[in-house]
């Protein structure tokens, strides 16, 4: 019997990353999925339920579920403003140039 030689996620996503489209998408959801853990993060730590931070942001608890589970395509800079200010932190938006990271 032939051996099938398995193949990792890495191996997978750095043959990919090759392609320059493939490349584009990827780090745009990477980057949005960091906005999204740092949500969920902060939500946590500061104790509150989706439905808390819902009423605290004046919109529905399936919105807060959506935008956290990263099913909120291009949300906007009001959103994440109205985010903070439910949280009762600040926002901090930064560019910075790309260090090489391993795939």
């Amino acid at each position: 019997m032939k051996r099938i030689r398995l193949v990792t996620h890495r191996e997978v996503v750095k043959k990919y990353l090759k392609d320059e489209r493939f490349k584009k998408s990827y780090e745009e959801e990477l980057e949005e999925l960091r906005i999204v853990h740092a949500l969920i993060r902060l939500r946590e730590r500061k104790g509150l339920t989706q439905a808390a931070l819902a009423r605290r942001m004046h919109v529905s608890q399936p919105f807060v579920a959506k935008l956290e589970s990263g099913h909120i395509r291009n949300f906007n800079l009001e959103t994440l403003v109205k985010v903070a200010i439910a949280l009762d932190s600040e926002l901090e938006v930064r560019f910075r140039p790309h260090t090489a990271r391993a795939a």
